[in-house]
């Protein structure tokens, strides 16, 4: 195990130092940004002893285990033919990225509601994007259960920002937004569940902002 979080996790868990680790041995930026932002709860405290006794293990198994001898290629890849890098990644793996991501969604759902509605737009996009890496996660582990095999992790096409839009696209983007916000807000008077109203409300919130910004770029 490195031995700065052993250190670390054999002292008191000063939460900003242990930040530090994980900003430096830690693979996930979103969840260090969503810990460092949320401050130390008792709830980030133990997310991130949880994370750093991980890293510290995992680093304890690959410096103790023998590098293995890789059997001599059948056929020489010709040198102007350039590969593409393959992920490489466990089921094991997904299921952890799974249940790291439905943690940080409950952190953020707890402290969403006490938050100033400045800090509750920035956090309601984060649970957005959180949101879509939750859905890309899960058909992957269920396309493992039905087929055994883990598929490619997808690529998103870029999409174009407001300011990119010509006159046309902007009225298209206008009606489909108009459209989203009728919809939430009326799933929002439906409800029943205080986390379901808030998590339409954070989806509402995002489409009026956007709505907001293209309506002023129409009216110049």
């Amino acid at each position: 195990m490195d031995p700065e979080i052993l250190l670390w996790l054999n002292s008191d868990h000063d939460f900003y130092s242990g930040l530090e680790l994980f900003d430096q041995y830690g693979r996930s930026r979103t969840l260090s940004r969503i810990l460092r932002f949320g401050g130390a709860t008792v709830k980030n405290r133990l997310t991130l002893l949880y994370e750093l006794d991980k890293i510290g293990k995992q680093k304890a198994v690959s410096h103790n285990t023998p590098a293995l001898k890789k059997p001599p290629m059948k056929q020489e890849i010709p040198k102007e033919e350039k590969l593409e890098p393959i992920e490489v990644i466990s089921i094991e793996q997904l299921r952890s990225e799974q249940k790291m991501i439905y943690k940080m969604l409950d952190n953020l759902h707890a402290v969403l509601p006490y938050r100033e509605k400045k800090e509750r737009m920035k956090i309601a996009f984060q649970i957005l994007e959180l949101d879509d890496s939750l859905k890309e996660v899960t058909i992957r582990i269920e396309h493992f259960n039905k087929h055994g095999a883990i598929p490619p992790k997808q690529v998103k096409a870029a999409s174009k920002s407001i300011s990119d839009l010509d006159a046309a696209e902007l009225v298209k983007r206008q009606f489909t937004l108009r459209t989203y916000i009728t919809r939430y807000k009326r799933l929002v008077a439906d409800s029943e569940s205080l986390k379901t109203i808030s998590k339409h409300r954070e989806r509402l919130d995002k489409f009026q902002l956007e709505l907001n910004d293209i309506n002023r770029r129409l009216s110049k």
